[in-house]
């Protein structure tokens, strides 16, 4: 195309006329007229090569916008993703794991309330056993000083056999009462350490109870709230710029579908423009002294071979048509005919090639190219 324009020019630059100004048949009738119509094709030849100009240009200009679109697209497209992505992953995660952390620091709620109930139970309890060995432990005590006192002498020598004196008249005692002493020594001595003991489990019993009241098991309830509205918030927002970007995504697809549509329909009618001067310019071409093959150049000629001429008709003389005026045309119908013929292969070429060859298909893009 932008041969034949140059072309074109180099022709026109030379003659006003689009190249015609030395045709030797121009002064004839016939050729005055064909001149006057082709003036006219001359002026849309004009017309048409700045038409197609203006519509490369824009073509080019709207192959630009169109890359630059796609560009912004694909990013937008690629930060949507990642948006989207996430917030099916990590903001479904986040979540899901909250709401499981809200129903395990309800259950550790319910649990500490009822620990801190039995603990209290447990610690009246203790106490409560606490007194009755001190009982214990001071009835040990009143015993062991009335088992040493001299005027229980008698009974304790009835019982055990010993004295508290160091008497010679020591004697057994009975069968039944043999261990009597041994017993009553651990009936004042085993209270003493049960007491001890009782103090040991009441200082721990308080301990624990201590422990549990500073593990502030309850401030965790607080602490998941904040999480879950800090969560919930920090979710929002990557909805929010996911659903932004969708927004935006769906405005640039619209853009570039409009801006496809727009090159597209440049490009169609470019190329109708540019078959438009190529038409103008083969017809102004050619009805520059238009002369047709078809035809013969040289009427003497006609006499010796009639038949040259007259190929697909009657070769015989009649009267109709004698041997001194043969018809002129019949080559040019039987031309149109084979043009018939060869519009027929040209949209029936299934029938010619039951096997085409498939195109090659064009590298893959990469990036914004």
């Amino acid at each position: 195309m932008t041969t034949m324009q140059q072309q074109y020019r180099n022709k026109t630059d030379q003659k006003d006329d689009c190249g015609c100004s030395d045709c030797k048949d121009k002064d004839n009738a016939t050729q005055v007229s064909i001149n006057t119509v082709r003036a006219t094709l001359c002026s849309l030849l004009y017309d048409s090569q700045g038409t197609v100009a203006k519509l490369e240009t824009k073509f080019t200009g709207e192959s630009e916008v169109y890359q630059e679109k796609r560009c912004i697209f694909l990013h937008t497209e690629s930060n949507y993703r990642r948006y989207r992505n996430f917030e099916i992953c990590t903001g479904t995660e986040l979540i899901q794991t909250n709401d499981s952390v809200k129903a395990t620091v309800a259950q550790l709620k319910d649990w500490n309330k009822s620990l801190n109930t039995t603990l209290t139970n447990l610690f009246k309890q203790i106490k409560d056993l606490k007194t009755k060995f001190t009982d214990l432990k001071d009835a040990a005590g009143k015993l062991d000083t009335a088992y040493g006192d001299k005027c229980n002498n008698g009974q304790k020598k009835a019982l055990t056999g010993k004295s508290s004196e160091n008497c010679d008249d020591q004697k057994q005692p009975i069968d039944a009462c043999k261990d009597a002493d041994t017993e009553i020594k651990q009936l004042i001595c085993v209270p003493k350490g049960l007491w001890k003991d009782i103090d040991s489990i009441f200082q721990s019993s308080s301990d624990v109870i201590g422990i549990q009241i500073f593990s502030n098991i309850d401030a965790l309830d607080q602490m998941q709230k904040d999480l879950s509205t800090k969560s919930s918030a920090f979710d929002k927002q990557i909805s929010d710029t996911m659903k932004t970007r969708k927004t935006e995504l769906d405005k640039l697809q619209d853009d570039l579908v409009t801006s496809v549509k727009t090159i597209t329909q440049v490009a169609i009618d470019r190329n109708t423009q540019r078959a438009n001067f190529e038409g103008y310019y083969d017809t102004t071409d050619f009805l520059c002294c238009p002369t047709c093959s078809c035809v013969p150049k040289d009427d003497t000629n006609n006499n010796q071979d009639s038949s040259n001429n007259y190929k697909s008709g009657n070769t015989q003389n009649t009267k109709d048509c004698n041997d001194g005026c043969p018809p002129r045309l019949k080559n040019c119908e039987q031309e149109i005919c084979d043009i018939c013929e060869e519009v027929q292969k040209t949209y029936c070429c299934d029938a010619d090639n039951p096997n085409p060859t498939k195109p090659t298909p064009p590298p893959i893009k990469k990036g914004c190219d």
